[in-house]
């Protein structure tokens, strides 16, 4: 019998944070007004999707997205470190327009992806090692359900570019992946398929 899994990638509501342009990784903000009503928008869209289980990145802000998602439903929700953003260093808790002076290889992060050497921040092949990893160990315990996960911009990039087997060169290649939005991902038996990629469908 096939054995099907389905992912909802959900990327955080916008942050505090994010409205200073203030880079997050491991560091964190509370959600704005806006990130909290796009949530509940995104809620009453999935309201017909029966979810077994939900995965949330152990920072604050995925944590709390979550919380609102899952509102009416009773259903556990297990913090996963693995789902965490990606680790960013020097910059964390600066703004871009700071980080822009004072370091150089923030073009390489931004621009060309492929080039960038991490030094002080975590590696994209680091980011994807664990975030694959972790899909892997939640569809063997619900090969036939879907499965609600809160992560981050950058850790669901480096799932789609993983998946669609693209080289780091082309992991910021759009859509872009906005606050709420919906990147749903298959894993049927030993394949693993990318269905939609950044909907914002709830937001229009």
């Amino acid at each position: 019998m096939r054995k099907l899994t389905t992912f909802y990638l959900v990327r955080h509501g916008e942050t505090m944070w994010n409205k200073e342009q203030r880079l997050q990784g491991w560091l964190d903000s509370p959600l704005s007004k806006n990130g909290i009503l796009h949530a509940e928008k995104l809620r009453d869209h999935l309201k017909n999707i029966n979810f077994t289980a939900a995965y949330s990145s152990s920072s604050g802000r995925a944590k709390e997205t979550m919380q609102i998602l899952l509102a009416d439903r009773q259903l556990p929700i297990y913090d996963e470190d693995n789902l965490r953003e990606i680790f960013l260093g020097d910059w964390q808790g600066k703004t871009v327009e700071d980080i822009v002076i004072s370091f150089p290889d923030y073009e390489l992060y931004t621009d060309y992806p492929g080039q960038f050497v991490a030094t002080h921040t975590e590696s994209f092949g680091t980011v994807t090692e664990r975030a694959i990893f972790t899909l892997k160990k939640i569809a063997e315990k619900y090969p036939e359900n879907n499965v609600l996960i809160v992560s981050h911009a950058v850790t669901i990039k480096c799932i789609i570019n993983a998946i669609l087997g693209r080289s780091v060169d082309q992991l910021w290649a759009e859509p872009f992946i906005n606050g709420t939005s919906v990147t749903i991902i298959e894993k049927v038996d030993q394949q693993w398929l990318v269905q939609e990629i950044g909907n914002i469908q709830h937001l229009q």
